[in-house]
């Protein structure tokens, strides 16, 4: 994708606006867009509105919609965007886009929202209130981010605004299995996005990097034998537990070093009965961190831990890759992408809605969101909080009702800031 026709817009854009790109991170937001009426008349619009976003929120909530089977929210958010005139469709793998069409004089700003969540369908994913709070497994995580979507949409529709550029809103499939439909979506519309907010995580740090992500599989497999006639026979359980210990034996970096890593031993599978060696034992690992180089010795040494356990018991060993997302590079690596105008103004547009953020990390050069896929495209892309909550990918997931209103107000601020109203409205 060739960026230099939007720097060189965002060039002019920063001079008409007085901001000298060489004094720092540049941003395109400032109190002078909160105050344009059609800004104003947005923002209060999510306020009014907001009791009837809860209880959408709360709808799409209760639309289970496990990855892979994301069709019943993807109905809801192709009927939701077409009352409101914009143009939709949905590919072949369930994403739902609907764009709203600028002057033409633009660029265009992407927001993604994922609409799948790791529960299974028989999951029971009933709303509770209590004390200011929205309970169900996947209320956070995407549901609420999902709500503010759509309300943002609604905002700007109800105002009435017209921008330069674009702007597409786009539900993303099958996230949580590794980014699959932000991936397949980016991959079938090339030089679409200009720039790609994903909507994802609680409120906080911008991020404007890209978390390498390996997921495998490491099988170990042998004849197998009966209790009674085990003994010196090879064995993939003895295989396997031999080559966990040695994972957790690789050294990683100190957890608050500028860039660091971790690794983890999930899925544990093997056997049929209690009576004989498995003939095929299964572990899974995930391993993660930002740094290409760091993330290629670690995979190294996890492979050849397995290997080795599997030669000194005499079994066979196969590592099978379940996702492999790439690492973005570290921080002195995307120092281009933190200068970004989109990044600083995500950072800015959140401390003035009220969100404190720590001094010197207010954007990060991590992610681990449908964000990364634009990362890794050369797109200037960021992730951004939609509510405060916990317990994600559990049953007792929670999110704090109210935060959900700056997680909407964000996308108006930076629509508004980022594409511009029309000059003519």
């Amino acid at each position: 994708m060739n960026l230099r026709p939007l720097a060189a817009l965002f060039v002019v854009w920063m001079l008409s606006a007085g901001i000298d790109a060489r004094q720092g991170n540049p941003t395109r937001f400032s109190t002078a867009v909160v105050q344009l009426p059609k800004v104003a008349s947005a923002l209060s619009y999510i306020d009014e509105e907001f009791d009837g976003q809860v209880a959408e929120w709360i709808r799409i909530t209760e639309i289970a919609a496990k990855s892979g089977f994301e069709q019943g929210r993807g109905r809801y958010l192709r009927t939701a965007f077409e009352e409101l005139g914009l143009e939709v469709s949905v590919d072949e793998m369930g994403n739902v886009a609907a764009r709203r069409r600028g002057t033409g004089k633009g660029p265009t700003l992407v927001f993604a929202a994922h609409m799948d969540t790791v529960h299974p369908m028989d999951t029971d994913v009933r709303v509770t209130r209590k004390d200011g709070r929205l309970y169900a497994p996947g209320v956070l995580d995407n549901s609420s981010s999902v709500a503010n979507m759509l309300q943002a949409a609604r905002a700007m529709h109800a105002a009435g605004w017209r921008t330069e550029g674009d702007v597409i809103f786009l539900g993303t499939v099958q996230e949580e299995l590794g980014l699959k439909g932000m991936s397949r979506w980016l991959d079938d519309n090339p030089g679409v996005a200009d720039m790609l907010v994903a909507m994802d995580g609680n409120l906080g740090a911008v991020n404007y990097g890209a978390l390498g992500i390996f997921w495998s599989r490491m099988k170990f497999g042998a004849e197998g034998a009966h209790t009674l006639n085990s003994r010196g026979r090879p064995h993939p359980a003895r295989a396997a537990a031999d080559c966990i210990t040695g994972i957790y034996a690789i050294p990683l970096p100190d957890p608050d070093a500028p860039v660091s890593a971790v690794y983890n031993v999930g899925m544990l599978r093997g056997g049929e009965v209690v009576n004989a060696i498995p003939q095929e034992v299964t572990f899974t690992v995930d391993l993660r961190t930002v740094d290409p180089r760091l993330l290629a010795r670690l995979d190294e040494a996890i492979v050849s831990r397995c290997e080795a356990a599997a030669k000194a018991e005499g079994v066979t060993f196969v590592r099978e890759w379940i996702s492999r997302e790439e690492a973005g590079g570290r921080p002195e690596d995307l120092a281009d992408r933190r200068a970004h105008p989109l990044v600083q103004t995500a950072v800015d547009v959140l401390k003035y809605l009220g969100v404190e953020l720590s001094p010197g990390r207010e954007a990060l050069a991590t992610g681990s969101t449908d964000a990364n896929e634009g990362v890794r495209r050369g797109i200037p892309s960021v992730s951004v909080g939609r509510a405060r909550g916990a317990n994600q990918h559990t049953l007792t997931e929670w999110a704090d009702i109210e935060s959900a209103k700056i997680g909407t107000k964000q996308i108006i601020l930076l629509t508004a800031s980022l594409v511009a109203l029309s000059s003519s409205d």
